[in-house]
């Protein structure tokens, strides 16, 4: 009579992608069983044990505490049933926070991408991509939670006149959520006198949220270096960062333009 085969221990855990103190420990708890070798008392596991042991890794999966085991082991049809769609309900919930995390993800990584862009190029003529600036409304609950869902909606506006001085703003809400403070006017930030277009430069802004700190003024002055009479900087909010191997302040930074 040929006997079926059986797996020591290590291969158990292989088959199964958990340590062997794992299984030793479901043992202990009384979740797993394992033969013992007559010879040198090594457990020995059988197809169905591993079957067996598969179903607790499939619940550990599912965030099933250990503790919690022995109760799903004693479970009608009926009853696991019903638990195993609470469990589904549940995980649906969490893959779709998990698709929120990964699209917020890529947004953040996108907008590193563009503060690393504009560090390393410097200013370049660019068309704002800020449509509408509003002022923030300090009193508003749904202000305060745009800015923590999509952040890079909180926004800058420099006057040339006051290159140290900022105002908060909001980026792109919508004309029936409040006044615009930016353009003045939809034609007023196409054209100048005599019908030319108007220019902008784009540049990275740099801000110590701690000290207010900026380098407007030097975007400022470079922006005459362009020929371009600023009149103000606006900027919507990328990250902060530390400066690269150093041990100086914590930047906030803003894809911003500077507007003649």
């Amino acid at each position: 009579m040929e006997y079926p085969k059986r797996y020591d221990i290590k291969d158990a855990a292989r088959y199964l992608g958990v340590a062997p103190s794992a299984l030793r420990y479901w043992e202990r708890e009384g979740l797993v069983t394992a033969e013992r070798n007559g010879a040198n008392d090594y457990r020995r596991y059988s197809v169905h044990d591993l079957i067996d042991a598969g179903e607790i890794v499939f619940y550990r999966k599912l965030g099933v505490p250990v503790k919690e085991l022995q109760g799903y082991r004693s479970l009608s049809l009926e009853t696991l049933d019903e638990a195993l769609a609470d469990t589904q309900s549940d995980i649906e919930r969490r893959i779709a926070e998990l698709e929120a995390v990964g699209t917020r993800l890529a947004r953040q990584r996108n907008l590193n991408a563009c503060a690393k862009r504009l560090a390393r190029g410097g200013m370049r003529p660019g068309i704002p991509a800020i449509k509408r600036l509003s002022p923030l409304d300090y009193d508003s609950q749904r202000q305060w939670q745009l800015f923590v869902d999509e952040p890079w909606r909180y926004g800058i506006i420099v006057e040339a006149a006051r290159p140290d001085v900022y105002r908060e703003a909001v980026v792109d809400l919508p004309a029936s959520e409040g006044e615009t403070i930016w353009p003045e006017s939809a034609e007023a930030n196409r054209r100048e006198k005599g019908g030319r277009a108007t220019r902008s430069l784009e540049c990275l802004l740099r801000i110590d949220p701690e000290t207010d700190e900026t380098n407007a003024p030097v975007l400022f002055a470079e922006a005459v270096r362009y020929g371009l009479r600023a009149r103000l900087i606006i900027g919507s909010y990328l990250l902060a960062a530390a400066d690269d191997g150093a041990d100086g302040p914590r930047w906030d930074y803003y894809r911003a333009w500077v507007i003649a």
